[in-house]
This record gives structure tokens, C-alpha cells and sequence, in this order.
């Protein structure tokens, strides 16, 4: 398959995020540098929330991937665990948290089980995973959420919005309904519900032509960096 014919028939509801973390390519036989959502430093958004005072205790990155955003609350005294289904993206994630000196507890798990982490976590961060999840996925990655969470713990998370084409490149789009159904009483209180944007990679000139001709904007911020909108969203467990 040419690098086009592989560009023409993306499907990112497709997307094997073990081989993507192996091969740098989400795209089959478009290999990167470095994947879209390994920015090298933790989500813009994320820090906001830190210093708005909105992490505490013990905390979760669900979903963490090669660990920025968990090793960026270690390193300010946050104990913190960071899971992911990749094994790959956890092996990157330990060794970025040895070279910065910064203690983080790293394991493969699966975002729908959460087995063995029963009322341990305070705060649970999760950017860019709830949109790579199913609507049977998400069913019972939120019960898993509910589980592992203390009473009155905080879920912040950032996820792909159903704008902006967002279904050339979400392997699932949320549309405020599902996160109003998803995070809703008894279980939760849902705290804020907006739209911002997420700073990505920029892709390859191959993947940018490619998402321009099926209607995407790519905005970028002052560094170049690619904006994707999201939501944002911070809900209690109850």
C-alpha cells in the first residue's frame, strides 16, 4: 500500500495504540517522529487546572501514555499513579520519570477494569483517552472510574468534541449529551462542561494535507503546535 492509499483510507476508529507507540505511526506506513499526543510536557490545559488548586491527594493519570502529565504532578509533590493499556507507552513513561528523577507509578491496565485500585484516588486526570473508547467502552470505564475514587475525589478530563471535523481524526466523538449522561447523579455532580483546545503535535506535511482536504482547521498557538477542540470537563464523585 502507498503512503496515499494509506492516507485515503485512515480509519481512526482503526488505530492499534500498542503498534502506534511501537512504530511511531498512526497512519500505516506514515512513521513520525514522535506521536500526535506526545507533546514532551504536560497538557497546557492540565497545568491551568494545577494551579487553580483543582488536583489533590493521591492521584491517577488514566490513560497516561508516555507519562508527561503524570511526571509533571510527581515533580510538584503529587503522589501519582499513571496506567495505560500500552506496554510500550508505559516502558517510554518509566524511563522519561528515571531521567527526570521525578517517582511515578507506572502499569499496564485496562482503563475499563481498573482492578486491584478500589477507593485509592482523590483526583483522576484523564486527557485524550474517553474519545479512544466505544459507548459499551465508556459504560464501563466510567463504573471503573466510580470504583477507584474516593467519595467527593475529582475527575478532570479532556476529550476530542464532536466540532471541527473531529470525525476524521476521533476514533469516537463525544458530544456533550454523552458526557452529561455519562458523568450524571446519583453517581457524579458535574462541575464544569466547556470547550477548549488541546495542543497536539503537528503532523507530517502527508497527514496535514491529508486532514485539510477532509475539511480540518488547523489552528496552531504561538509555538506552532497544533489546537484541537475539546472538551474540558471536572466532575465530583458522589
Amino acid at each position: 500500500m502507498t503512503e496515499s492509499d494509506a492516507l485515503s483510507q485512515f480509519d481512526p476508529t482503526k488505530i492499534d495504540f500498542e503498534q502506534a507507540y511501537r512504530d511511531k505511526t498512526v497512519v500505516e506506513g506514515v512513521p513520525m517522529d514522535r506521536l500526535p499526543w506526545d507533546i514532551g510536557r504536560p497538557q497546557p490545559l492540565l497545568v491551568e487546572f494545577e494551579h487553580a488548586g483543582r488536583i489533590a491527594g493521591q492521584v491517577l493519570d488514566i490513560g497516561c501514555g508516555p507519562g508527561d502529565n503524570a511526571i509533571y504532578l510527581a515533580s510538584l509533590g503529587y503522589r501519582v499513579a499513571g496506567l495505560d493499556s500500552s506496554t510500550t507507552a508505559i516502558e517510554d513513561a518509566r524511563a522519561r520519570a528515571a531521567s527526570r528523577d521525578v517517582a511515578v507509578t507506572f502499569s499496564v491496565a485496562d482503563a475499563t477494569r481498573l482492578d486491584g485500585y478500589d477507593a485509592r484516588f482523590d483526583t483522576v486526570v484523564s486527557s485524550a483517552l474517553f474519545h479512544c473508547l466505544t459507548p459499551e467502552q465508556r459504560r464501563d470505564h466510567v463504573v471503573a472510574l466510580h470504583r477507584v475514587m474516593r467519595p467527593g475525589a475529582r475527575l478532570i478530563q479532556f476529550c476530542f468534541a464532536d466540532q471541527g471535523h473531529s470525525e476524521v481524526y476521533a476514533p469516537h466523538q463525544i458530544t456533550e449529551a454523552d458526557l452529561r449522561t455519562s458523568f450524571a447523579p446519583p453517581g457524579w455532580s458535574l462541575n464544569t462542561l466547556r470547550t477548549d483546545r488541546m495542543v497536539a503535535i503537528m503532523p507530517p506535511a502527508p497527514v496535514r494535507d491529508m486532514l485539510t482536504e477532509r475539511g480540518v482547521e488547523l489552528g496552531t498557538d504561538e509555538t506552532g503546535a497544533l489546537l484541537l477542540p475539546v472538551w474540558v470537563l471536572e466532575a465530583e464523585r458522589i
